[in-house]
């Protein structure tokens, strides 16, 4: 038996709708990671976390056959359904009672036809038949063996966010199920504050690194994975997102049946909002508003989706062409660093953009955005200092440059109106980092290349900072202005 996946329960009550629903509060246990019932009680799996998308693994694993490994103490009526984008209603595959259930035997339930004819997203329900039921983390399986051998070089930068490293680091490491796997942590530390001490566990390995920005830290990270040998896959990952350990076991598994390579560009949700799917995927040069080509503009794919409606997930299996992911939580196969070469030293901003769009072009779209896999992140409405604009704005200019896709005119027109726009709103700073970002990008790759990017970070940081900027009264209105004496 080879476990795909888990039956997973929350660590907290605030994403349980993720995981579990009951038409009444049910009791967790994040002991023994738990969910206590009484006679009579119905518990769910019809959720983002805890559905089987099995169209997606019929289309990109070779998996033919699928069940669920579960641990029940009680006695309950399991019923197996599935919903596609096309049916109405649910369809109900099956239906039995099972008595007198010990954690100590598993109940085995087989998906019937999976990946068959109908595919879609499957999922589980429970009625409490005894007076006293729990559920219990469980597992969905396989008999199958897997087609490769998997080995995950996970990757995170981090700047003197200690806290947040090792919140991320811990939740890895302490994953029994991951245990079992073979990772292997790179954490390139671009503040040199870390103790090597504090991450005893011999699958993470510390680097420490000039500030080279998020860019500059993902890439010497990689570089370091890339000389070992035995490493097959890569993932980067944020230091600042709240994980669920279940993405990279699910991850793993994918890899380990897939039919061909492809890069997996993980979800990411709402830190503040945590039932809000902020973005799964995004394109490149589009926008939400306008149809056709959008210098500068970036549209993300199936966002602002509550994902405690169910009526909601049906729409995940519906793909979407992905043009690149971010590196919240972006995997791919080893050989791909090999055939595409590194991420570009951009310091921050726009790194996953262009290293996404070598990989869709080389590889004709080969990056999904599987359904589940996902992490929390910080939304980017919460965070855009002044300084951000003149690194997102000299790099896209070069991302343009690279890909083709940007005439001089049309640089030209977007740099006026932005420059008229900041400086309409008195908004000085933004609008000396956008004429720092062209005169830079007039400078060439080799500006990029032999600058000290730590250095030069500091001198965008002062600058940024140069004016006084002035700000409009917005709720300022007419009949305040005094009478003419």
């Amino acid at each position: 038996m080879t476990r795909l996946g888990r039956l997973r329960l929350p660590d907290t009550t605030d994403t349980l709708n993720l995981y579990v629903r009951s038409p009444k509060p049910v009791t967790l246990d994040t002991g023994d990671r738990a969910i206590h019932l009484t006679h009579g009680d119905i518990l769910s799996c019809n959720t983002y976390f805890n559905s089987l998308y099995e169209a997606f693994y019929a289309k990109y694993t070779t998996l033919q056959h699928v069940y669920y490994d579960l641990r029940l103490e009680g006695s309950f009526t399991l019923s197996l359904y599935r919903e596609t984008t096309t049916a109405d209603q649910r369809q109900l595959l099956h239906c039995k009672t099972v008595t007198d259930c010990h954690p100590d035997r598993p109940v085995r339930v087989e998906i019937p036809d999976f990946a068959g004819a109908t595919m879609g997203r499957v999922y589980l329900e429970f009625v409490c038949l005894s007076d006293r039921g729990r559920v219990l983390e469980s597992w969905i399986a396989t008999d199958q063996v897997p087609q490769q051998l998997v080995h995950l070089g996970i990757i995170s930068c981090t700047y003197k966010k200690e806290r947040y490293i090792a919140q991320t680091v811990n939740v890895i490491v302490q994953d029994v199920g991951l245990q079992a796997q073979s990772c292997q942590i790179f954490v390139v530390d671009n503040g040199r504050t870390l103790d090597p001490a504090q991450f005893p566990d011999p699958r993470v390995q510390i680097i420490p690194n000039p500030n080279l920005g998020g860019s500059g830290g993902f890439t010497r990270g990689i570089v370091e994975a890339m000389q070992h040998d035995r490493l097959t896959h890569l993932l980067v990952m944020d230091d600042d997102v709240e994980l669920d350990s279940e993405a990279i076991y699910k991850l793993i598994s994918l890899y380990q049946y897939a039919k061909s390579d492809f890069a997996v560009s993980g979800a990411m949700l709402d830190l503040y909002q945590k039932h809000l799917l902020f973005e799964a995927g995004a394109n490149y040069a589009r926008s939400l508003y306008r149809d056709g080509f959008e210098p500068f503009d970036l549209l993300p794919l199936k966002t602002d989706l509550d994902l405690q409606d169910p009526a909601t997930l049906n729409s995940l299996l519906t793909e979407d062409a992905i043009d690149y992911g971010g590196f919240w939580f972006f995997a791919f196969p080893k050989s791909f660093v090999e055939a595409i070469g590194l991420p570009l030293p951009f310091f921050i901003k726009g790194d996953d953009v262009e290293f996404g769009l070598r990989i869709s072009q080389t590889y004709q779209q080969k990056i999904i955005s599987f359904p589940a896999i996902a992490v929390w992140h910080e939304p980017f409405y919460a965070k855009f200092p002044v300084w951000d604009s003149y690194y997102y704005f000299r790099n896209f200019l070069t991302i343009h440059a690279i890909h083709g896709s940007l005439s001089y005119w049309q640089v030209v027109q977007d740099i006026t109106m932005r420059l008229i726009y900041t400086l309409l709103f008195f908004d000085y700073n933004s609008a000396g980092m956008l004429v720092k970002a062209f005169e830079d990008y007039l400078k060439g790759p080799e500006f990029i290349k032999h600058q000290n990017a730590e250095t030069y970070h500091l001198e965008i940081l002062k600058l940024s900072q140069q004016h006084q900027n002035q700000s409009i009264d917005t709720t300022f209105q007419p009949s305040e202005i005094p009478p003419v004496s």
